[in-house]
């Protein structure tokens, strides 16, 4: 496989951008990467969303099955 003319251009034109924007575009690049193997690294965001989640669940705090259809039906979904 090769690369495509637009990604061998802007990756020259990156070899002038500061480092730090550089290491921008690795992390980027790696998430992508890494979305193509199914392979998914959570982020600090992620990691305190999921624990909101299980602290939800294990308090019990769950929305009822007719506050979602209610909630489904009012969008028109």
């Amino acid at each position: 496989m090769h690369m495509t003319k637009a990604l061998k251009e802007i990756l020259a034109r990156a070899r002038k951008w500061p480092e730090e924007v550089q290491e921008e575009v690795v992390d980027t690049l790696r998430a992508i990467e890494a979305g193509h193997r199914g392979i998914y690294k959570l982020t600090e965001d992620d990691k305190a969303a999921l624990k909101r989640s299980a602290e939800d669940v294990r308090l019990r705090r769950f929305v009822s099955a007719k506050k979602v259809a209610a909630f489904f039906k009012r969008i028109g979904a």
